[in-house]
């Protein structure tokens, strides 16, 4: 690596992780409290927070709220019980294929929410990963089929929109299920984005959003990950039926109001990059689609800039799909920063790209992303790591952690998609 490039890689790893300093939890949910009118000191409320930020949400809901919390139910990950000592009101689960502990989970909150209590309105904390931390699937389908659904989308390449729909559509909980068991009045949904495609309405697999979908439409998302004429895609088709028969009407008068979305870290990510003299070009906070077509996109980008003599930050803020044909190991990041890596091989000017997840784990526990730069592709070589074989093995974490390009990750308490900076 060069001193221009081993430079260009300081400012991209700051870029990519200043954001964490600059946004705060607290502020952001004590101003939506406000604005929903739960700040009322007479308010009594009780609280589920869900998914990978569940805990950081809590906790900065406690904060605020203090005595006003009636009962609290927190449902997350590892990551939310190993950073300090947990609470006693905190159920983990699994992430992100869903195991016995997010089948405990489900049965925990449906227990919380059907006993009786003296709050006025139930808050519900929400942010990704509650799809499979935690579930309570429709009969006849079982655990092993909402695997086999999660194996169907990796291997299809299909969206988490599509996979969300169609976990929704088989849910006891999920697609606006849970809203059946709340037993105030009133509730609310604070809803940390992490969903570039279709925003809040699919966190969680649209946890507390009505969804009813027609058996033309759960039979078009089957389509979609290659279940359609299969037992699987039989099995989940008549949960959705059952789940649509068996159905009551939801009593509570709901609201759901965004918390923070991936933009936010974008906008923080530019600013940045502008204060430190990059000419900044905004690849918006939607970047979505097949991780090769994005790869291809970014990098024509590139090589038109690179013809300019200034130095050039692009950033965006989304999330990759990959299409998993391979054995191998690695994550969304990971495999977008080897796709680039060859890309940046071929510029003319020094290069480097930064692929990070805000939750701090890229599929990969350990990992929060990874880096390349313009001498990656033959680096690898020398270790006789061939770029093509990687990228078809999807083999990418097992390469970047051989070339020592992988970077750190742990749990941050945020999940607002990924944050991707390429600087020339």
């Amino acid at each position: 690596m060069t001193n221009e490039a081993a430079r260009l890689l300081d400012d991209a790893l700051v870029l990519s992780s200043t954001w964490l300093d600059e946004l705060d939890l607290v502020t952001m949910t004590e101003r939506r409290l406000a604005l929903a009118g739960l700040l009322d000191p007479d308010l009594a409320v009780d609280v589920v927070a869900i998914g990978k930020a569940s805990r950081e949400m809590a906790d900065a809901t406690a904060l605020i709220l203090g005595e006003r919390i009636r009962r609290r139910l927190v449902i997350g990950d590892d990551a939310s019980a190993a950073t300090r000592e947990p609470p006693p009101d905190l159920v983990i689960g699994e992430h992100p294929i869903p195991g016995t502990r997010s089948l405990n989970a489900g049965a925990s909150l449906l227990s919380f929410l059907d006993q009786s209590t003296r709050a006025d309105c139930t808050l519900f904390l929400v942010s990704g990963g509650a799809s499979s931390l935690c579930v309570v699937p429709e009969a006849p389908v079982t655990l092993a089929d909402l695997r086999g659904l999660w194996d169907a989308a990796m291997t299809s390449g299909a969206d988490i929109t599509t996979l969300n729909k169609l976990r929704a559509s088989t849910s006891v909980i999920a697609g606006g299920g849970v809203l059946r068991h709340v037993r105030t009045s009133r509730s609310l949904s604070l809803i940390m984005v992490d969903n570039v495609i279709s925003g809040a309405t699919w966190v969680a697999s649209g946890l507390t959003y009505e969804y009813e979908p027609s058996d033309d439409e759960v039979r078009s998302l089957l389509e979609r990950v290659g279940l359609r004429a299969t037992l699987l895609g039989d099995r989940l088709l008549a949960a959705s039926r059952n789940r649509t028969s068996v159905a009551k009407p939801i009593s509570t008068q709901h609201e759901n109001a965004v918390l923070a979305e991936p933009s936010m870290i974008l906008d923080v990510a530019i600013a940045e990059a502008s204060r430190r003299g990059y000419r900044v070009v905004d690849m918006g906070s939607q970047v979505q689609g097949d991780v090769s077509d994005v790869g291809s996109q970014w990098a024509n980008v590139l090589r038109t800039e690179v013809s300019s003599n200034a130095e050039v930050a692009m950033i965006g803020v989304g999330e990759v799909t990959v299409r998993v044909r391979g054995t191998g190991s690695g994550g969304r990041c990971q495999e977008f920063a080897w796709l680039m890596a060859k890309e940046i091989a071929e510029l003319e000017r020094d290069s480097v790209f930064v692929a990070r997840a805000s939750d701090g784990r890229d599929f990969v526990e350990g990992v929060g992303g990874a880096w390349v730069d313009g001498s990656t592709v033959e680096r690898a070589r020398r270790l006789d790591v061939d770029w093509k074989l990687v990228a078809e093995a999807n083999d990418s974490h097992s390469a970047l952690g051989a070339l020592g390009q992988l970077i750190e990750g742990g749990h941050t308490g945020w999940n607002l998609c990924d944050l991707y900076v390429a600087l020339t």
